[in-house]
């Protein structure tokens, strides 16, 4: 199902949100207190799980966010504040627990029409995590939301339909400066007064190549179609290629070099606005961040002075100075992924609970502090 806009101006589409898998976590986010608090463990969530018609239940209906909430759930008190749209219908298809997605608020709409942003992430409610001959499982999954989010524990498989969207006879389309190159490409070897030269379209040909080798030999799917798709686009390359070379190679020259100045002065401005909204969303996080922590940090270590915290980074590395964790030098050296995991396990380790059934899990992807070969493999 393609992506539909409504008589209202919503945006109807389906989504893939979950899957049975086995997915990472850091041991406090599943409730661990012991020594594995801050290793990666391997949590088990089974389609088997997910399919339980008590678990398809809970997703139906359930609210649409942008990003989990800081609280990481949603509820009456706070709805209308959190949510942009909602899912329906939850269904298994393969792998998969699939849904029909509705998304209302505008905002969101621009965002996604503008961005890439398609991947999803489900919040859950409190997990039941039980551990069976030394591995993990997630049991009785109850679900409170799902978050469109830039990188989804579950992978990029899990993620909104994503073809172009349907305008409506009545909405007027918003260029968007960020197409893909692909697009752009099709676009201009479909208008005859934007041929290209020879010189980028064998350009061309080594990027789309470069793509088709990245996806050929996999068998999901996604990169099969994906790799279908840039052959055919390669094979129209070639094509006006050839049709340019029996042309006389002089011709046009003036007008191409006009408009690969142009395209070159496009491509300047879109990476600027690129960089500035990237800036402003980094300075938003830091923001949602500190205030997020220091409200958590007062309540959990009010003796600790946070006065001159300027970030939620000084705000974990206050306490774990004033607890002895690290000197303030030592923390200045440490990686803003490994200050996170080191006030995490803090917090776990002080916090009177020998369960392992009552932390809310999302499955947005937390940075890992350990080298991405350590990881134990996948997402």
């Amino acid at each position: 199902m393609a992506w539909e806009i409504t008589p209202q101006g919503y945006i109807k589409t389906t989504a893939r949100i979950t899957k049975g898998a086995v997915l990472q976590y850091y041991g406090h986010e599943i409730g661990l207190t012991d020594s594995r608090a801050n290793q990666i463990i391997n949590v088990h969530r089974t389609l088997e799980e997910l399919s339980k018609p008590e678990t398809l239940k809970s997703i139906d209906g359930m609210p649409l966010t942008i990003t989990h909430p800081p609280d990481k759930k949603v509820s009456a008190d706070d709805w209308k504040d959190k949510t942009v749209g909602h899912v329906q219908n939850p269904r298994v298809e393969g792998n998969y627990i699939v849904c029909d997605v509705y998304i209302q608020d505008k905002s969101a709409i621009e965002l996604l029409k503008d961005k890439d942003i398609r991947e999803l992430s489900v919040g859950y409610e409190p997990a039941d995590i039980q551990e069976i001959n030394g591995q993990f499982y997630h049991i009785n999954i109850r679900v409170n939301h799902i978050a469109i989010v830039a990188e989804g524990r579950a992978g990029s498989d899990c993620r909104l339909n994503d073809s172009k969207p349907k305008i409506g006879a009545n909405l007027m389309p918003k260029k968007n400066k960020l197409l893909a190159l692909i697009d752009s490409f099709r676009k201009r070897l479909n208008d005859a007064e934007g041929e290209l030269s020879k010189e980028e379209i064998n350009k061309m040909i080594d990027e789309l190549t470069k793509q088709l080798e990245e996806v050929q030999g996999k068998e999901d799917e996604e990169s099969k179609a994906k790799a279908d798709e840039l052959q055919k686009q390669i094979d129209e390359l070639k094509a006006q290629l050839e049709a340019l070379n029996d042309d006389d190679p002089n011709a046009g020259d003036d007008q191409k070099d006009a408009q690969i100045a142009a395209l070159t002065q496009e491509l300047e401005e879109v990476k600027k606005e690129r960089d500035e909204l990237k800036a402003r969303v980094e300075e938003l996080e830091a923001e949602k961040d500190k205030e997020s922590v220091i409200n958590d940090a007062k309540t959990r270590f009010p003796k600790v002075n946070l006065n001159d915290a300027k970030n939620g980074r000084d705000v974990r590395i206050g306490v774990l100075v004033d607890h002895g964790i690290y000197t303030k030098e030592q923390a200045s050296k440490l990686t803003d992924a490994e200050i996170r995991a080191a006030y995490a396990g803090l917090v776990a380790t002080s916090t009177k609970k020998n369960k392992v059934v009552s932390s809310l899990l999302n499955d947005s992807k937390e940075a890992p502090a350990k080298s991405a070969s350590k990881r134990l493999g996948g997402k």
